[in-house]
């Protein structure tokens, strides 16, 4: 029997001054291969299952403004604290040194029941669909 999935929410800070960069990369965190090559293959969706997530901002833009990102923030499943920390070392933000990894917070959450459900058959169906 597999071991119990848990949620945690996972803050990952980025460091000073890699804003530039990150938007480099940013395209390969969802599709890291070429376009003529390209299968779905996002470490944390497939590893952790990504509940949701986005970027973390000084502030919400105002206007024309663009993005004042400063890190990541996710929802994942995963069996325990260590699991999350060995997958975020193969995320492409991580090995381009766009995450702060000495200020990354992987905290144990809970939410009510009536807002779970069967998350491994929907990524199953997303992986189906996007391979």
């Amino acid at each position: 029997m597999a071991a119990a999935k848990h949620e945690f929410l996972i803050i990952l800070p980025d460091n000073a001054g890699v804003l530039e960069k990150r938007m480099s990369v940013r395209p390969y965190v969802y599709f890291p291969q070429p376009p003529s090559t390209r299968t779905w293959n996002n470490t944390l969706l497939k590893a952790l299952l990504s509940i949701t997530g986005g970027a973390t901002l000084d502030a919400h833009p105002v206007a024309d403004e663009g993005l004042k990102i400063n890190g990541s923030v996710m929802l994942a499943l995963a069996e325990s604290k260590e699991e999350v920390l060995e997958q975020i070392k193969n995320d492409v933000y991580c090995k381009e040194g766009i995450w702060d990894m000495d200020k990354i917070q992987v905290i144990p959450v809970s939410r009510p029941v009536a807002l779970q459900f069967d998350y491994k058959k929907l990524l199953e169906k997303v992986l189906m669909i996007c391979e």
